[in-house]
């Protein structure tokens, strides 16, 4: 995943004390999103991100909007739907155990709390007519409803292993929307590519750590991700991350938003289930080649890229 890296050095990057409380509380967040099966404590949290424990809560939720177990818990449901995704029958033990409950019984409690219904109760399309932002969520893409299309025999897959990256990332929440936070973001580092004499056609990519389909839209996280030379020193305000290396799907698109909203769906709904293969734990990513300041943002030229298991 796209990910703050908390082992940054001092010769890289600002001191703790002059960091700005985003890069804390996106470090605190960081911790949550690879360590959902551990104890998450607010001393643990706070320490993450170099606040004090008395102050922690309060800044967490002025920037979040969620306090502290409410983005916990709703990043453990995410993962727990995720997990059950992988198989035919879902081994709710192995899910609870897996995002940080001591039983399924509390599991399911939680489960219960935030979806309104038991895990085994819970189904995709109900969610989506009672979720709380339905209305917002429909104007912006009804891909979730829509069902899978038929898949072309010419449909363009390439299965290609991609080398470890260091990464330059701008983060925007609930850009979904509001797209002029997307702008913003995209003109950020974009400006901070030029400052740095780092090309972007081929190396900005974006994804969103957050799914959609189960995460409300204004809480999503939405990345701007560049790669860059390892050691690079970032401007302020961006974040540091990286992205392992591995397997990953890739399909290359060019045209307007329905040419990509089309090659998603055949990618995940029709492509993947057919293939056999299995997600990765990492977000999947648009690669850019054409950038806006080309061809504008009605237009795309982009990679979508599925990471595979290997």
């Amino acid at each position: 995943m796209l990910l703050v890296d908390p082992r940054c050095r001092p010769d890289q990057f600002r001191s703790v004390a002059a960091e700005t409380y985003d890069i804390r509380i996106n470090r605190a967040i960081a911790l949550i999103d690879r360590c959902l099966g551990q104890d998450l404590s607010v001393p643990r949290l706070a320490a993450e991100a170099g606040i004090s424990r008395f102050h922690f809560h309060r800044i967490f939720s002025a920037l979040t909007g969620e306090s502290v177990l409410a983005l916990t818990t709703r990043m453990r449901m995410q993962r727990a739907l995720a997990l059950t995704q992988r198989g035919q029958r879902p081994q709710w033990k192995a899910v609870a155990v897996a995002v940080g409950y001591r039983s399924p019984e509390v599991f399911a409690r939680a489960f219960k709390r935030h979806f309104g219904c038991t895990p085994s109760q819970f189904d995709l399309g109900q969610w989506w007519q009672t979720r709380p932002d339905r209305e917002a969520a429909l104007q912006v893409s009804g891909y979730y409803l829509r069902p899978a299309p038929p898949l072309p025999a010419d449909f363009p897959v390439e299965i290609r292993n991609r080398p470890a990256a260091d990464l330059m990332v701008c983060r925007v929440v609930g850009g979904y929307l509001a797209p002029g936070k997307l702008v913003a973001a995209y003109e950020r580092i974009a400006a901070a590519a030029r400052a740095l004499a780092v090309p972007m056609a081929g190396r900005l990519a974006g994804a969103s750590p957050d799914d959609p389909e189960f995460v409300p839209l204004g809480k999503c996280r939405y990345d701007f991700a560049l790669e860059v030379a390892a050691g690079t020193r970032l401007p302020p305000g961006l974040h540091a991350a990286g992205r392992a290396a591995g397997r990953w799907a890739l399909v290359h698109v060019a045209g307007d938003l329905a040419a990509v909203d089309r090659g998603w769906n055949l990618l995940f709904k029709s492509w993947l289930p057919a293939s056999g293969l299995n997600l990765r734990e990492t977000p999947a990513e648009e690669i850019y080649h054409r950038l806006p300041e080309e061809i504008g943002w009605e237009r795309f030229d982009v990679t979508l890229a599925l990471p595979l298991e290997d």
